[in-house]
């Protein structure tokens, strides 16, 4: 659950890094402007599909899912689980049992799984690349591929596939070092919506008999 958290929040706020020198100038001008339409917006609402696919294991798996995101905080529903990060602490409720697990964000979880880190995503440096222009479904669409510097991160390559005309983010493929693939396709998109910061923040009273787990230290 933590991967997938963290892949869907990263391909959110992945273009939001600064350019670093001796890059592919047509990629970062594309980025600039899907970073220019992140930023500005007052949050980010994006419903989902992912689909986790395994050669070597001969796994696929769909889900469907939403995450609005404003600052540093966001909320998701995922997987029947639906989780809270209100800046500090997340809450990860599970209807099935009427339970909600307390976390601190994982300082050692890495890129895939730390929110914190993933929001400051933007302080890494990546290496990028403008392949060209497709057409998908009647959509013009921009592939550009992203390599992180650090090698030690989990993945080693992202696939951005951006609108042409908007500038969003219609899908995006990170290939992970474990051999797994995680295809994220973008069904719709908000960056218009007012949310207040009440909505990142997980009420137990919403929810009699609630069993409460804190993990946090």
């Amino acid at each position: 659950m933590k991967k997938i958290t963290g892949l869907i929040i990263m391909i959110m706020v992945l273009a939001n890094f600064p350019s670093a020198a001796q890059q592919d100038e047509k990629a970062r001008g594309i980025l600039d402007k899907l970073a220019g339409q992140t930023t500005a917006a007052p949050s980010i609402f994006v419903d989902f599909t992912i689909l986790m696919s395994s050669q070597r294991d001969e796994i696929s798996e769909e889900f469907e899912g939403k995450i609005t995101i404003k600052d540093n905080k966001y909320r998701l529903s995922i997987m029947g689980t639906e989780i809270w990060f209100d800046g500090s602490s997340m809450y990860t409720y599970l209807p099935d049992v009427n339970e909600v697990i307390i976390s601190d964000p994982d300082e050692d979880g890495g890129l895939m799984s730390n929110p914190t880190e993933l929001f400051s995503i933007y302080h890494e440096e990546f290496r990028y690349r403008l392949q060209g222009e497709i057409t998908r479904n009647g959509k013009r669409l921009y592939e550009i591929d992203l390599h992180p510097l650090d090698l030690n991160q989990n993945f080693h390559t992202v696939k951005l596939f951006i609108e042409h005309e908007k500038y969003f983010i219609h899908s995006a493929v990170i290939a992970g070092k474990d051999n797994n693939r995680y295809t994220l396709v973008v069904n719709d998109y908000d960056n218009t919506r007012q949310v207040p910061d009440s909505y990142f923040v997980f009420d137990k009273t919403d929810y009699p008999g609630l069993e409460v787990i804190d993990m946090r230290w």
